[in-house]
């Protein structure tokens, strides 16, 4: 089976990959650089959501033989008026139908959150790099490695969204 990614971020892929094979046997993942025209860091649920969805579709135009377009985004939305860091997947079937999944979400420092509002940085992974003196941090372990302290990567929260994102798929007799 065939899956097509809208992306070539190592950490995405090993996640989709690490999901599709709890579920699936003799799977393939491919990764496509896709254009979406989106924010750099999207806000909110719905707008996360958005992204992962063109992501998915553009995905999918990529390569007619993949059987499913997945698209990984993350971004930060707010509850209580404290902000969290989620992954969301969108997986799209070539008879259209869609599936959302998402990882566990972890609180983002208020003062990052700011620069990014004030349009000092464009995107999270920036002021990790200025703050903790990395770079490419979202193509490894990403943000959540360093707050962790290396127990949890990025690519482990991609695979709990993509797993997500597959249950309806694999249990479609309930869905």
């Amino acid at each position: 089976m065939d899956i097509c990614v809208g992306s070539r971020n190592p950490s995405k892929l090993k996640g989709v990959e690490k999901a599709f094979t709890k579920l699936y046997k003799d799977i393939n993942v491919y990764g496509y650089q896709v254009e979406v025209d989106l924010p750099p860091q999207p806000f909110g649920l719905d707008t996360i959501m958005e992204c992962a969805g063109a992501r998915a579709l553009r995905a999918l135009e990529k390569n007619g033989m993949c059987i499913y377009g997945v698209g990984i985004e993350a971004g930060i939305f707010s509850v209580s008026n404290l902000s969290y860091d989620i992954h969301v997947a969108c997986i799209i079937d070539r008879s259209g139908k869609i599936s959302y999944g998402f990882s566990p979400a972890f609180r983002v420092p208020d003062r990052f959150v700011e620069l990014i509002k004030k349009g000092m940085y464009k995107e999270l992974e920036d002021i990790v790099s200025d703050f903790y003196g990395t770079r490419g941090i979202g193509d490894a372990g990403g943000f959540i490695g360093l707050l962790s302290r290396g127990i949890v990567f990025r690519d482990d929260l991609v695979y709990y969204a993509v797993l997500m994102a597959l249950l309806p798929l694999v249990n479609s007799d309930v869905y």
